[in-house]
């Protein structure tokens, strides 16, 4: 039995957006990712909360960012088959490996790559579906927001000048950091989430962060 999509709801509120999943989206990833996320794509959709401070990720449209992402990269639990679960406004990814779980999260303006090996929380259905709903219930308005260079929060200034974004935009950094753009919000617009996640991956160096567990 798995969790009641009330327990997110209750956390992030209603969805400001949504997309509802279309039918063969259930078909192809059930078995692939966990039934409590299937439940959240059936209940609100691939939806945006708070604004579209955070995004439930559309596999389809999202996978040829994460390959991009997860190509070549050398990670202490080896290599997976990822799927994109959620992502912010400013495309921080949270991804889901078919046998390490919710074990990997992409920070993609400073180019982090953070691998947390869940495999230990595959054994059962129970355990899948709790990877989903504590990472969601665990993550705050800080987790999915940005610190400027002048150390305060992005998204609310950002939010006020340009709009929310949608399904399949983000806020980009223009020039792209790793270019030696400012992280300042007269420096950020509302771009094509898949065209600037790819460039960003061409231009931004990976780095594996250190696991703090």
């Amino acid at each position: 039995m798995s969790f009641p999509v009330k327990d997110v709801t209750r956390k992030w509120g209603r969805p400001s957006f949504s997309v509802p999943a279309p039918e063969e989206r259930f078909e192809k990833y059930a078995g692939q990712v966990p039934n409590f996320l299937l439940d959240l794509w059936r209940e609100v959709g691939f939806a945006g909360f708070r604004k579209g401070l955070l995004w439930l990720c559309d596999p389809e449209e999202w996978q040829s960012v994460v390959d991009e992402w997860t190509s070549g990269i050398d990670l202490p639990f080896g290599d997976d088959k990822w799927i994109a679960v959620t992502r912010s406004a400013f495309g921080k990814m949270a991804l889901w490996g078919q046998r390490t779980g919710l074990s990997l999260t992409i920070t993609p303006h400073y180019g982090w790559l953070l691998p947390m090996d869940k495999s230990d929380y595959m054994s059962d259905d129970y355990l899948r579906d709790a990877q989903i709903l504590s990472s969601l219930q665990a993550a705050t308005q800080d987790t999915f927001d940005v610190d400027g260079d002048d150390d305060k929060p992005l998204f609310k200034r950002v939010l006020k000048r340009l709009g929310s974004v949608g399904p399949d935009t983000m806020y980009g950094f223009v020039p792209a950091h790793a270019l030696g753009g400012p992280m300042l919000p007269d420096h950020v617009q509302i771009v094509d989430a898949a065209v600037h996640m790819q460039i960003l991956s061409q231009v931004t160096p990976r780095t594996i962060m250190v696991n703090p567990y």
